[in-house]
């Protein structure tokens, strides 16, 4: 009986290398691409808690003169306060109001610095503008709509 007639199970070095070496270059190339699309999914967050904004805007205005200039937890005439959450659901976005008047306001959600979507380059700040050249609302920046 010979010992060289058993058969070698397994995988060389060269050969486990070349796998590794090809899964790294799989990786390098979908990694960027499911940053991107994470980026994306999360501006569902800011566009969900805008259009609740906007909603509580229209109905504080069915009952005052002006839309509200400031967030709190339930409509006030007196105040200009609109019910709304200061910041989004998931806390990606805090949102602000601007140019509050009896005809137009803008609503704005800005990234939180060092948070998820801080890097969402070009996105980090997206504004609605509600005025009476704009009744369904100016969306800026368009690509991040």
């Amino acid at each position: 009986m010979s010992l060289n007639n058993t058969k070698n199970k397994g995988f060389t070095l060269i050969e486990l290398m070349i796998v590794v070496a090809i899964i790294g270059i799989i990786a390098g190339i979908a990694y960027p691409s499911f940053s991107e699309s994470i980026k994306k999914a999360r501006r569902s967050d800011a566009r969900g808690g805008l259009v609740e904004l906007a909603l509580s805007q229209s109905k504080l205005r069915g009952s005052c003169t002006t839309y509200g200039s400031t967030i709190g937890t339930e409509n006030s005439c007196a105040n200009g306060t609109v019910k709304g959450a200061e910041e989004s659901e998931n806390g990606y976005y805090t949102f602000a109001i601007s140019g509050a008047t009896g005809n137009a306001y803008t609503l704005t959600a800005t990234a939180k610095i060092g948070g998820a979507q801080a890097g969402d380059t070009g996105c980090t700040e997206m504004s609605v503008v509600f005025d009476t050249d704009y009744p369904k609302g100016n969306k800026t920046p368009e690509g991040c709509w």
